[in-house]
């Protein structure tokens, strides 16, 4: 409905600028030529005032000064009238039917033809007095024949230029309305999965509350295990809202958060505090530090990201596998490369990864909210940076968080 909406909108207005242009430009051609035709016409009137003999009461016409071979067009005609009105001469193409000379420019129809006229007066050199008119005509069948063509070419135009703006317009609303409806899509899932994960916890506090209320003996023993269910439910929710607000502030400016960040410390950190969780896990843990590398920014949103990229990896690699950690310095960034030996990702997945909520559906069942790698890409982003992935099923996964060697531009 939307893409349909908006095609309309995009044809219905450039279809009215083509309009408006087309018939811009033909009145703009109609003037030019009525312009131009008004000009010659002006000079063929003038020009025919020398073929006027000035008499004392009377005017008379000498032919012998014009010459319609040498003067007129074959389109084009020249009349001369007394003060009366009363035609004295003619020459060359003039309308077959006396019609009065009136002074001006005006178009006179005779049956099928047309004439466009130009009349001026014409004065006696003596007294400057009007003593009679001179009109010059112009059979216009050329001229109309020239607007024939352009209202052609102009429709024919017009209608292409109107088929190509519709065309054109299909496609951009294709991919204007593609990434919106994508977005809309994505929105829904994610308000479905929010919904999803806030749901659990919501209903083992609800479920723990009701029944310490319904019990009317009081077991210490009993107390305790429902105070734990609400702790937990509450710790989680804490945590998948914590991480909704770090998403949502992900995209402010850095300006006052930059620090130089030795990374290879904080995976030193870190290696002492994971190392238990993956000896128990059955999984190998290997840190690997460069003392040169730096990272310009947050230093706790830094070690966020590499907390997460390492959980991420924890989680999706089975008992008896191995999980790597290398700090990569290159010419313009520094790379942090985390690879597993875990299920890997399948290629349709591996970009969905990183939406909010997302997980395939074969790994929810190894816990998290699935906002871990989305706070990871988002975090690093905002640090001029990005967290990519190479992955094949079976075969495990390796994401590299990249930090520009550079402090990320602020705005």
């Amino acid at each position: 409905m939307l893409e349909r909406r908006l095609l309309l909108s995009y044809f219905a207005a450039f279809s009215a600028i083509f309009l408006v242009a087309a018939l811009g430009v033909r009145f703009a051609f109609v003037a030019i030529l009525d312009q131009q035709t008004a000009t010659r016409l002006q000079d063929v009137a003038r020009a025919g005032l020398r073929s006027v003999l000035y008499g004392n009461q009377s005017l008379a016409i000498d032919k012998s000064e014009i010459s319609n071979t040498a003067l007129l067009t074959r389109e084009q005609g020249l009349q001369w009238f007394d003060e009366q009105g009363r035609l004295l001469g003619a020459e060359g193409l003039v309308a077959e039917v006396d019609v009065p000379a009136i002074e001006g420019s005006r178009e006179i129809a005779i049956g099928e033809r047309a004439f466009n006229t130009v009349t001026i007066p014409i004065l006696n050199p003596k007294t400057h007095q009007r003593v009679g008119l001179v009109r010059a005509s112009e059979w216009n069948e050329q001229e109309r024949a020239d607007i024939r063509y352009l209202d052609t070419g102009l429709l024919i135009g017009t209608l292409l230029a109107i088929v190509g703006s519709g065309v054109g317009g299909r496609a951009l609303v294709h991919r204007a309305v593609g990434p919106v409806a994508q977005s809309f899509q994505r929105l829904r899932e994610f308000t479905a999965d929010a919904s999803h994960e806030l749901r659990g916890p919501l209903t083992a506090i609800a479920a723990s509350a009701d029944a310490a209320l319904r019990d009317t003996e009081r077991d210490p023993l009993h107390d305790r295990a429902r105070f734990e269910a609400i702790s937990d439910g509450v710790k989680r929710m804490s945590r998948i809202t914590s991480d909704l607000l770090l998403l949502a502030g992900a995209d402010r400016s850095l300006e006052r958060e930059l620090f130089v960040v030795d990374p290879g410390a904080i995976l030193t950190r870190l290696f002492e505090r994971y190392r238990p969780l993956f000896s128990e896990a059955g999984v190998g843990l290997e840190v690997t530090t460069e003392k040169t590398a730096v990272v310009y920014g947050n230093p706790t949103q830094v070690e966020r990201i590499l907390v997460n990229l390492i959980e991420n990896a924890l989680n999706y690699t089975p008992r008896g596998g191995h999980v790597s950690v290398a700090v990569e310095p290159t010419r313009t960034a520094t790379l942090i490369v985390v690879r597993d030996t875990g299920i890997g990702i399948a290629p349709e997945h591996v970009e969905r990864i990183f939406d909010r909520f997302w997980r395939v559906e074969q790994a929810r069942s190894q816990g998290g909210s699935g906002l871990g790698l989305a706070i990871a890409r988002a975090l690093a982003r905002r640090h001029g940076g990005d967290v990519k992935v190479e992955s094949r099923p079976g075969a495990g996964s390796e994401f590299v968080a990249s930090f520009p060697i550079r402090p990320a531009r602020v705005d």
